[in-house]
């Protein structure tokens, strides 16, 4: 199928292609691109593009390829619009040319960054949460953007919340509302704090070697496959300055007030 209509962007140093048979399909996922990029993105005419991305179909239904391959089927639905600007959004994290990006939650606190990686479900968005209202500087809930020297880089999209009912519903989070700050500049990370959820658990931190650390974030490590050179070089230059620790958590609001109690006694 002839894809006739075509924009080329630039964000986070990805060079990106939109394509589609349909000109109201690529006007749509154009818009979904922004917002998955936080507007940080222009526009370009030329490539070479490393990462392309194709809807054929109509806005009925379409067919969405990364690079020719096939990825998923959607509709202009809200399911849709939340899928494909989070495959938008992983994708670029993934090929970006001298960014490297964490699943992570991230704040500063006293101009240093904490980073707390994790997956979904593990509860890093609560715990963020916690942290900006006790006054930590808000830089993301989904990802940590660190540049070649291990500095910090904001990714300020609203805080993804879910509700605790057994079928959750996500509702969105604009830090101001609780009384948060939003970080602007690059900052040097001084903790990589591995922490998930557990009920009835004991707070409990423990430091690891710089290379036990390393090892654990690679998990969380987006560009690992597409660029793992770069990956090992970022991630080398951030725990070089940084201390890398590890303890399950319960209750956020309490663990918040813990971890930042806990940084004031390593980070100085």
């Amino acid at each position: 199928m002839d894809l006739a209509f075509s924009a080329g962007f630039e964000s986070y140093g990805t060079k990106l292609l939109l394509r589609s048979n349909d000109k109201d399909v690529l006007e749509s996922v154009v818009k979904i691109a922004r917002s998955a990029l936080l507007g940080n993105i222009k526009s370009i005419h030329r490539g070479p593009y490393p990462l392309t991305f194709d809807l054929v179909g109509s806005r009925e239904r379409f067919d969405f390829l990364r690079n020719g391959e096939p990825l998923s089927v959607g509709t202009p639905d809200l399911f849709s619009f939340r899928h494909l600007n989070a495959l938008i959004r992983v994708s670029v994290a993934e090929f970006s040319r001298d960014l490297v990006f964490l699943h992570a939650g991230a704040v500063a606190w006293r101009g240093k960054g904490i980073i707390l990686p994790g997956m979904s479900f593990d509860g890093k968005s609560t715990l963020v949460y916690e942290l900006v209202k006790l006054g930590a500087e808000y830089y993301s809930d989904d990802f940590a953007i660190l540049d070649r020297e291990g500095l910090l880089h904001p990714f300020p999209r609203d805080i993804s919340m879910r509700t605790r009912e057994e079928d959750y519903q996500i509702y969105e989070v604009d830090p101001a509302h609780i009384g948060g700050t939003v970080g602007s500049a690059a900052v040097p990370v001084r903790l990589v704090f591995l922490t998930k959820y557990r009920a009835r658990t004991r707070w409990s931190p423990t430091k690891l070697t710089r290379g036990e650390g390393i090892f654990q974030v690679l998990q969380f490590t987006l560009p690992i496959r597409q660029k793992p050179d770069l990956a090992l070089q970022v991630l080398n230059a951030t725990g070089a300055k940084a201390v890398f620790s590890t303890s399950p958590r319960g209750d956020a609001k309490a663990a918040a007030t813990r971890l930042l109690d806990f940084f004031d006694k390593i980070a100085f």
